[in-house]
């Protein structure tokens, strides 16, 4: 699980920092799962085979894991918010539209 999180003032006031933010890291997932010299440099810096490196990569950090452009398991989330507190009463569509907000692919 991954999360990138940042509260309303800096995603008005910096909004153009986030857009190549996002981006960026958009790229880099795509050259981790795209390109074999990616698997290199994580297994050089691991200390591990390339082969080693593409297990754990495949098998524990796949790309759909890793990519900041979904979120799934909301319909478990909320339930387990207002149950536990953090919430009085689910959010709306709305509500939800306005707390997840994820930048358009360019």
């Amino acid at each position: 699980m991954r999360l990138l999180i940042t509260n309303i003032a800096t995603l008005t006031s910096r909004k153009d920092a986030i857009d190549r933010y996002i981006k960026a890291y958009r790229e880099t997932v795509d050259f981790m799962y795209s390109d074999p010299a990616a698997l290199k440099i994580y297994a050089e810096f691991a200390g591990i085979t390339t082969e080693k490196a593409k297990r754990i990569r495949d098998s524990y950090f796949t790309k759909a894991s890793v990519s900041p452009d979904e979120i799934t398991g909301l319909d478990l989330i909320i339930p387990d918010a207002v149950a536990l507190k953090f919430t009085a009463v689910p959010l709306t569509k709305t509500q939800l539209a306005e707390l997840i907000q994820i930048p358009p692919r360019k």
